[in-house]
């Protein structure tokens, strides 16, 4: 077996960015990129699918699985020394395994196993530790940081609740079940990866990037949305809450803004880098459907798609709001190129008369008519009304009776049945919810379900994590320890030897025939003068 650093040192790779590959839905693009471009390193069953440079496994089961994959499809496997078993810290080390498993001893055999320290498991030796808390993408950030990588790709590190069809076999074996509720939560540990070590990553499929206006009273259903989309979606998801952004105020009052995130939107152009495109939602939705369909939709000749609906929907008809047949800007998809958009010259336009409040937010003025195009099917924006198989968004627009507020409204469980999964997926944290209780801003019955909150499930288990993370770090500090007392012996060890070597020499045994008899002298005056 090789250790990390030794393996690092000994083979040269080809000078090219990594390219880390998971499972994720965003795999089943790799057709589309030029791979050959890219050091390959495979996360777990990947390796089963494609040829790679690197393919890394924490658990052992993944090794038995793709057994004869490992021997055909990689150049090297990296593994911790201390493995995984059945998705939790093992008691074996590899080379126990290595005896036990033809495949690890061929590998072996070949000089083609590398090994680690894991944080979950024993540190053996000098080799550095590397941290991992929730998924083996930060495992391989981590390493290939270790080694003096820099830039890095991924393609299926997706994050929510999905395989690529690729690995739907799997869905029911390995998919979340270490026991997270989604693959999101690696996201925190591996922007803390890149940052520390100056990485430049990026996913290699660009994400669908949804924008959504929101405030505090909008937070909670803002995370039921979140996860709303993230449930469904097919590809890589970049979801934006957009609140307290700088925005300039109209300073007459009938073109001020009608909520807090109303003129939000005009923001996102900027925000993108005025490049690709953007999906913009309000916060009081509920998607049921891949928004990958939506994201695709092609703008053809327009810059700005969105929705038609000149039917009053029957929520409204009692006088509880007020419908603008039309076209409706709440769900809008942006081409980011071709909207050179300032809100400050937007909201000075207000400010001078050019249009009104309702020219720009029904009409959206700023645009000439044949560059909006009403090509998004009005299911995915719609009103007060799911119908089970065909209803792709619901769009909750009667503010007083919003099914967060108020049980009356007729899809109140609907709705509840999101937040309730929400909640049990980790999206929606219990402070906000109790926060927003505080604030009136949601009905009380909202916190009868917090108690299913991973947070309030799995304090012994974060607990235990943080146990975890400790100990890492202590074994870090020993290995150092280690390193500098195995040092300091080093030198204590030569001094013995030139002391022995220097008693044995004559001009050793001239000097104490000399020193001798004056000892003797002084301990007998010193007798004497007692």
């Amino acid at each position: 077996m090789i250790e990390l650093m030794d393996w690092a040192h000994r083979h040269g790779l080809p000078d090219k960015p990594w390219l880390v590959l998971g499972k994720g839905p965003s795999f089943a693009r790799h057709r589309e990129f030029d791979l050959s471009a890219y050091n390959l390193f495979a996360l777990n069953h990947v390796v089963r699918e494609l040829p790679v440079e690197v393919a890394h496994a924490i658990d052992i089961d993944v090794v038995a699985a793709c057994a004869e994959r490992l021997l055909t499809h990689c150049r090297w496997l990296i593994m911790p020394r201390r493995p995984h078993v059945g998705f939790r810290p093992g008691a074996q080390g590899l080379e126990d395994f290595v005896r036990t498993m033809p495949v690890l001893r061929e590998l072996d055999a070949q000089g083609r196993l590398v090994w680690y320290n894991l944080s979950t498991g024993d540190a053996v030796g000098d080799s550095p530790v590397i941290r991992v808390k929730f998924f083996s993408a930060e495992a391989a950030l981590a390493l290939l940081a270790r080694v003096g990588v820099r830039t890095v790709r991924s393609l299926g590190i997706d994050g929510g609740r999905g395989y690529s069809v690729a690995f739907s076999d799997l869905e029911q074996v390995t998919m979340l079940a270490n026991g997270h509720t989604s693959f999101d939560v690696q996201f925190r540990e591996m922007q803390r990866i890149i940052q520390e070590n100056g990485m430049d990553y990026a996913p290699l499929a660009e994400p669908m990037r949804v924008f959504v206006g929101s405030d505090a009273s909008q937070a909670v259903a803002t995370h039921v949305l979140e996860h709303s989309i993230r449930k469904h979606a097919t590809g890589p998801v970049e979801f934006c809450p957009m609140r307290d952004l700088p925005v300039p105020t109209p300073r007459d009052k009938k073109n001020q803004a009608r909520t807090g995130f109303s003129f939000y939107r005009f923001l996102i152009p900027r925000l993108c880098g005025y490049r690709g495109r953007a999906l913009y939602l309000d916060a009081d939705m509920q998607v049921f459907a891949d928004i990958a369909e939506l994201w695709r939709i092609p703008f053809g000749p327009h810059k700005v798609l969105c929705t038609v609906q000149n039917d009053v929907p029957a929520a409204w008809k009692d006088g509880k709001a007020h419908f603008t047949p039309g076209r409706q800007m709440s769900v809008m998809l942006l081409d980011c190129a071709q909207l050179p958009w300032d809100v400050d010259a937007i909201v000075r336009g207000l400010d001078e008369g050019r249009y009104d409040y309702k020219q720009l937010m029904t009409e959206l003025c700023i645009l000439p008519p044949h560059e909006i195009g009403d090509t998004i099917p009005p299911d995915w924006n719609s009103l007060e009304t799911y119908r089970p198989g065909r209803t792709k968004l619901v769009h909750y627009t009667v503010v007083p009776t919003q099914p967060w507020k108020n049980d009356e409204n007729p899809l109140a469980e609907t709705w509840m049945a999101g937040y309730r999964e929400a909640v049990q997926a980790g999206t929606v944290p219990p402070e906000r919810v109790e926060e927003a209780i505080a604030a009136g801003y949601v009905k009380r019955s909202l916190a009868d379900c917090l108690s299913r909150a991973p947070s309030q499930r799995t304090r012994p288990a974060a607990a235990l994590e943080a146990l975890r993370q400790q100990l890492a770090a202590a074994q870090d500090q020993a290995a150092q320890s280690k390193k500098q007392l195995r040092i300091a012996l080093d030198h204590a060890h030569q001094l013995e030897s030139h002391i022995a070597r220097l008693q044995c020499s004559w001009t050793w045994k001239l000097g104490r025939v000399v020193t001798k008899p004056i000892g003797l002298v002084r301990k007998a005056v010193r007798g004497a003068g007692n």
